[in-house]
């Protein structure tokens, strides 16, 4: 994917967030396009995850007693906060829509 600062720039992405994908391709390796890749990819897998942990909920709320409910429920909370922390949730987010913006 070709990807420029003015492309970024017009699709959200603030100067301090190209200088931190800049960064990370120094110190990792790869291209921007690379990186704006793999960040839309994390987020796209963030967005399962979470929506398979809210579907464990419902299924716990129809068919669990009040200790598995009560347990599942922290537990999936602790689920959805690692998926989402796990990866730089703004900066995947911009990643993707600029992906799906842009798919040349």
């Amino acid at each position: 994917m070709k990807v420029n600062d003015a492309n970024l720039l017009e699709s959200g992405f603030s100067s301090i967030d190209i200088q931190k994908i800049k960064n990370n391709t120094e110190n990792y390796g790869g291209s921007v396009g690379d990186t704006i890749q793999d960040l839309a990819n994390r987020f796209v897998i963030a967005i399962f995850v979470v929506a398979g942990c809210l579907v464990v909920f419902v299924l716990l709320v129809l068919f669990g007693s009040a200790e598995s409910l009560f347990a599942g429920s922290v537990g999936l909370l602790c689920g959805i906060a690692v998926a989402i922390f796990v990866q730089p949730p703004v900066l995947a987010y911009k990643s993707w829509r600029y992906r799906r913006i842009n798919r040349s």
